[in-house]
């Protein structure tokens, strides 16, 4: 990909956050899934648990970064829409290294990323918030010095993680949040936040884009949209539901001995 174009689809990224309606993203994790979901959706991003399973790995940075870079590379090539990549922790828990990583994602075509603060040395605990902020800032300027205004969504886990009552994992969310935003971080991405009037308060929260993960209890993409949610992620779920679809036509071809139904035009 060129850089011209690198870039536009950048600023075209970063717009669909600012207006309108939320930006749905039905998460991909290979080239065959970019395409298709390229078809109706204005970007594409993936899921890293969903990538990870595709390669072969468990979740947590297990699948290598050549790996994904190549994944990243294919899939930007192959769509003519914005690719964020969901980068975990950055592939390091240095500054430098995720800087790195990041630069690799980007020379690959990519435009976006999620960076999270609760993977540290492949085990899920929250790290501190100043040291995530340094990964942004090192993340950023790695980024400008690249000619890419990349957008970083910040992801922050103390409900994932339940750090406490759900009235402490607001509080905390809220304070990652200001001090992500502060070391140029462009959303915030909070997994594990399914409650509306939690949602509701948390948008008022901060000046960054709020971006929700779907899981069982999440609100109707409308009811986020009027709480003021500006991205919401499918996440692992197309993957799962898809991975459902195969083993129950699998089993059903393999019970009945019989398969005329998958030999339709362009099924």
């Amino acid at each position: 990909m060129d850089a011209t174009t690198q870039q536009h689809h950048a600023e075209t990224f970063r717009s669909l956050h600012k207006q309108g309606d939320p930006l749905v993203l039905f998460n991909a994790w290979d080239v065959a899934t970019a395409k298709a979901i390229a078809k109706s959706s204005p970007a594409v991003a993936t899921s890293s648990g969903a990538v990870a399973a595709a390669l072969g790995y468990a979740d947590g940075e297990n699948a290598p970064l050549d790996m994904v870079e190549g994944l990243v590379s294919r899939m930007t090539d192959a769509v003519p829409v914005p690719v964020s990549i969901d980068l975990e922790a950055g592939y390091g828990d240095t500054a430098e290294a995720a800087a790195h990583s990041v630069a690799r994602i980007l020379k690959a075509g990519a435009i976006g990323i999620n960076l999270e603060d609760g993977l540290v040395g492949g085990k899920r605990q929250l790290v501190d918030p100043a040291q995530h902020a340094a990964k942004i800032k090192a993340v950023r300027a790695t980024a400008q010095k690249l000619g890419i205004d990349l957008f970083i969504n910040a992801r922050t886990d103390p409900f994932l993680l339940k750090f406490g009552s759900p009235e402490q994992c607001l509080d905390e969310a809220g304070r990652r949040a200001q001090v992500y935003a502060d070391a140029g971080a462009d959303g915030i991405f909070v997994p594990g936040l399914i409650d509306l009037a939690l949602i509701e308060r948390f948008v008022q929260l901060t000046p960054l884009p709020v971006n929700i993960m779907v899981t069982q209890g999440v609100p109707e993409i409308g009811d986020l949209a009027r709480a003021g949610v500006r991205r919401i992620s499918l996440g692992p779920w197309p993957m799962m539901a898809a991975m459902r679809v195969i083993g129950q036509a699998a089993a059903a071809v393999a019970a009945s001995k019989q398969y005329g139904t998958f030999l339709q035009p362009n099924a």
